[in-house]
């Protein structure tokens, strides 16, 4: 484990130097601070590269870096010469069939005065084959007469159900046609929207990674977004110690920008090692927020898994084998230790305040 280079001052720790060279020590009484070393990145709320999802060639750039944006503002147009033409022949071929699947568009008026104009015909030539079929119960007129009118009624009924029919199939064909139209419209017009990617949140322009003439497509990224406001640390925290690290926990902070440390907190732990990193994605909130962030910045961190303010501590190159200690008398005693940082080791038995150690 990485230990802390942030926590209290380290106190005076009493040393000398014996005749023949060796150096000692006495045991000190001050804070420690034991801590976990994390490396990141500062990071914006929402931060994503916006793809296009159509290829073609950048027309305009509607934005620049450091714009403040709201969500669905267009960020900048692809070119939709192709798009447009085929969005309005979408748009003519939609009122076209709207105009003709109405029922009183020209098409099915027509055939409506067809259907009625048969029936019609239907009912005459009805009543005259019934009227010569009555005359001829009563021996009058002749069988050729009585067979041209069933005829003509015979007739005219297949005409009446074939107008009808064929009111109902047209009227049906134009409503699903249109229903087709309207499916092509709606594409068309999607199709146009996506030749102008628009900001999925309110937030700042941080990059536009394209120019005016150049080709958008959606293998390559063209503009980078995120919040302006919420901006928070990405840290990568080694497997062997994430263990120890907890939601809630201060972390002290230094960025290149500033030369002095800031406060935050662990606010959230992704429970999935990077097989290629071994490490584990850690984030924290400024508590303590420096005057101006960016996205992307380096940070190194130190999360505070422990701090006692009146420790017992050595040097920690005056352990021997991390159990053992070597007193003036040259004793190797035994100690019990605690809390340790970069310099120094806690032990919380074997030893105290008065006695006189020799560095190994």
């Amino acid at each position: 484990m990485k230990q802390s280079w942030k926590g209290a001052l380290i106190p005076l720790m009493l040393w000398s130097s014996c005749g023949d060279g060796v150096e000692t020590a006495r045991p000190v009484v001050g804070a420690i601070t034991e801590s976990v070393y994390a490396s990141g990145v500062v990071k914006a709320a929402g931060q994503y590269q916006v793809y296009p999802t159509v290829s073609g060639a950048v027309l305009a750039l509607l934005v620049h870096e450091g714009d403040t944006v709201k969500a669905g503002t267009p960020l900048l147009r692809i070119d939709d010469r192709s798009s447009s033409a085929g969005q309005r022949i979408a748009t003519a071929q939609l009122q076209l069939l709207e105009r003709n699947a109405s029922e009183s568009g020209p098409v099915l008026v027509q055939l409506r005065e067809a259907a009625q104009q048969a029936r019609e015909r239907y009912e005459l030539d009805s009543t005259n084959a019934a009227r010569q079929r009555a005359l001829w119960d009563q021996d009058i007129g002749s069988k050729a007469e009585l067979e041209q009118r069933e005829l003509a009624f015979s007739t005219s009924k297949a005409g009446w159900i074939r107008a009808v029919k064929s009111l109902a199939e047209t009227r049906d064909r134009l409503r699903t046609e249109l229903a087709v139209a309207r499916s092509n419209a709606a594409i068309s017009s999607a199709g146009n929207d996506d030749r102008t990617p628009t900001s999925l949140i309110d937030g700042v322009v941080y990059d536009l990674m394209v120019e005016p003439g150049e080709l958008a497509t959606p293998q390559r990224p063209i503009a980078v977004i995120g919040s302006g406001e919420d901006l928070y640390l990405e840290l990568e925290v080694d497997e062997k110690d994430i263990a120890q690290v907890e939601v809630g926990q201060r972390a002290y902070v230094s960025l290149e920008l500033y030369p002095r440390v800031f406060a935050a907190t662990v606010t959230r732990i992704i429970p999935l090692m990077d097989p290629r990193s071994r490490t584990f994605r850690v984030e924290a909130r400024f508590t303590e927020r420096p005057p101006r962030l960016y996205p992307n910045i380096t940070a190194e961190a130190n999360i505070e898994l422990r701090r006692k303010e009146k420790a017992l501590t050595i040097p920690a190159s005056y352990l021997v084998d991390s159990t053992h200690v070597r007193t003036a008398d040259d004793e190797l005693r035994p100690v019990r230790t605690g809390l340790r940082d970069l310099e120094r080791v806690e032990i919380t038995e074997g030893i105290d305040s008065t006695t006189q150690l020799l560095r190994p």
